[in-house]
């Protein structure tokens, strides 16, 4: 398993893997813009070109099996922080490569003067939660009846982890 930050000649790749997460999951994970190659492409260009951004991508024999994407911003008051989003194929391996990408996060915000990482999920996701939580991740927050899936109201739950 390779983990390493991606490059242009991932685009592809990483829109086929946003395209099956998004596929596999209930979730309008990525409603905000639709997924295709010119919108993959100038994501990957703002990150490339944003010292305080970064992608990593999971490769198993030459398939990316996963992501975790930092976004940072350059605002005096907030530098110090990054939003964490992390997806990966379910497989067996799925936990290994999530703690894995997560490693390498943690590992690039030590390196990039990030203090904070800051993440949302499901309250519902309670595996993911397990994993974030075994890797110093502490829950700050929830936020009641903040999402609605599958006509039910669920809950959104917010973890941080401070970088020392």
């Amino acid at each position: 398993m390779e983990i390493r930050p991606i490059e242009m000649r991932d685009i592809e790749q990483f829109l086929n893997l946003l395209l099956t997460l998004e596929a596999n999951s209930k979730d309008d994970l990525y409603e905000e813009q639709p997924l295709n190659i010119s919108n993959t492409e100038s994501l990957l260009s703002s990150v490339l070109q944003n010292a305080k951004r970064q992608i990593f991508v999971a490769i198993d024999q030459q398939r990316m099996m996963g992501y975790i994407s930092l976004s940072g911003n350059h605002n005096e008051m907030t530098v110090h922080r990054a939003n964490v989003s992390l997806g990966v194929l379910q497989t067996e391996q799925q936990n290994s490569i999530g703690r894995n990408l997560l490693n390498a996060a943690i590992h690039w915000a030590e390196g990039n003067r990030i203090h904070r990482l800051e993440l949302s999920i499901r309250d519902d996701f309670e595996e993911e939660i397990e994993l974030y939580t075994a890797l110093g991740f502490k829950k700050e927050g929830e936020r009641i009846d903040a999402l609605f899936i599958d006509g039910e109201y669920r809950n959104e739950i917010y973890l941080y982890r401070l970088i020392n």
